[in-house]
């Protein structure tokens, strides 16, 4: 089995990763529709990188295969995307760690994300079985979830 690292997310991965998110199992979403559907472009994403957000990726043999990203002035779990060969070895898990610790520590003592509230999608037993609850919200069928944090 080759080693997994993870590193922080910086502005050059922007690419990478972006091709990564229309590559994942579930809730696949390419560059088009990034930009179209949600504005989010590789200029975008980086420019968020150097100043709102932060993020880790994990890397294997010198390719990206896992990335989350935190939103630190809102407390969002923007993202957790992770390759279909790498789910199930922890790397989710690890991702999703480092942006609470981060949203932790930039203050947030709750923190929410948008999911598909479909109890098939795997996504949602994921997040249910770290420990983040409906709130009871729903937009544009997504359902924000939150978690609280203690300090």
């Amino acid at each position: 089995m080759t080693a997994l690292s993870i590193r922080p997310m910086t502005p050059e991965d922007v690419g990478e990763t972006l091709a990564l998110r229309a590559r994942t199992r579930e809730n696949a979403i390419d560059t088009e529709e990034l930009a179209e559907v949600y504005g989010i472009t590789p200029e975008s994403a980086a420019e968020a990188l150097r100043s709102v957000q932060a993020g880790w990726v994990c890397e294997t043999e010198g390719r990206i295969v896992g990335f989350a990203i935190g939103d630190r002035s809102n407390g969002e779990v923007v993202v957790v995307a992770v390759l279909p060969d790498f789910e199930g070895r922890g790397v989710g898990r690890t991702l999703l760690t480092r942006v609470e610790e981060m949203l932790h520590a930039a203050g947030h003592d709750s923190i929410w994300l948008w999911a598909n509230p479909d109890p098939a999608v795997r996504a949602s037993g994921f997040y249910h079985h770290l420990g983040w609850r409906d709130s009871g919200i729903v937009e544009h069928g997504d359902a924000r979830l939150e978690k609280l944090l203690w300090r």
